[in-house]
């Protein structure tokens, strides 16, 4: 399964959904915002049987991680992202820009998984991916706290939510 949409990264995705969360007036956490790209990245799989990026997705202790994402989110720990200053998007011009990024079908999906998980909060989003096969089969033998590289994988993924 190597079709992927390569000029959509986790970072794309992320500030895409960053820019909406501030039209709406929430905040994100970078735990918030990690399971919500790998909800993207899993509807698109199901939906369309292809990858929508190709990063590795890892089981961590708190849920599916994009280690890359991960990465450019560290320094916000657990307080919320500064929109402006991740996705540099300040203004109608550079959100047409994002946004041109990712194909039509792609925000379309996009649109679908924020209005679906947005409204959870970052422990429930965590609980809902640890009540599922992908991660559970990724962390199996691992201790609860244990930190790991595990690749959450598709066929798993695609066994779940199919």
């Amino acid at each position: 399964m190597n079709n992927t949409v390569d000029i959509v990264t986790p970072n794309t995705i992320a500030k895409y959904f960053l820019v909406k969360s501030r039209d709406d007036g929430d905040l994100v956490s970078p735990l918030k915002i990690q399971k919500l790209v790998y909800y993207a990245y899993v509807w698109f799989l199901v939906n369309k049987n292809k990858k929508l990026f190709n990063e590795k997705i890892e089981a961590w202790p708190n849920g599916p991680v994009i280690p890359s994402l991960y990465k450019q989110l560290k320094r916000y720990g657990s307080s919320p992202i500064n929109v402006e200053e991740f996705t540099k998007v300040k203004d109608e011009n550079e959100y047409n820009n994002l946004t041109n990024l990712i194909p039509k079908n792609v925000r379309n999906l996009l649109d679908k998984v924020y209005s679906k998980y947005m409204t959870l909060t970052p422990f429930e989003l965590v609980m809902l991916t640890h009540s599922e096969k992908p991660w559970k089969e990724a962390r199996k033998g691992l201790l609860p706290t244990q930190k790991s590289n595990n690749e959450i994988n598709d066929k798993d993924i695609l066994f779940q939510f199919k």
